[in-house]
């Protein structure tokens, strides 16, 4: 059976996050439900040029946010791009020291009094 989806009507996850389950419209304008593993989401998107996250990938970067998890040190850094895709990673402070260092002295010649990272 091929099925010629030519809208998403809804994308929900399973109750033990097995299993992602597609609602699509198909090109008669019919209803039709798609379950696939999980796991598959990477691979599926690693297979569309521009989308996965291969390593010689590079993307611009349109804003950014960081907010404290809870009352604990660690932080979540979000990255969005111009085309609306967002990823967020879990920091340590220390991550994020690092990283300001390299962007203060990387390239400008000048040392800082202490290395963090």
């Amino acid at each position: 059976m091929v099925i010629d989806a030519k809208s998403l009507i809804g994308v929900k996850l399973s109750a033990d996050g097995a299993r992602l389950q597609l609602r699509v419209r198909d090109d008669m304008g019919r209803t039709v439900s798609l379950s696939l593993p999980a796991c598959w989401l990477n691979e599926m998107l690693n297979a569309v040029p521009g989308l996965g996250g291969a390593a010689d990938s590079v993307h611009p970067l349109d804003s950014w946010s960081m907010e404290r998890v809870g009352t604990g040190p660690d932080l979540v850094l979000t990255l969005r791009t111009p085309e609306g895709q967002a990823v967020s990673f879990l920091m340590k402070p220390w991550q994020v020291e690092g990283m300001a260092t390299i962007a203060t002295y990387g390239g400008s010649g000048r040392t800082p009094g202490e290395t963090i990272h």
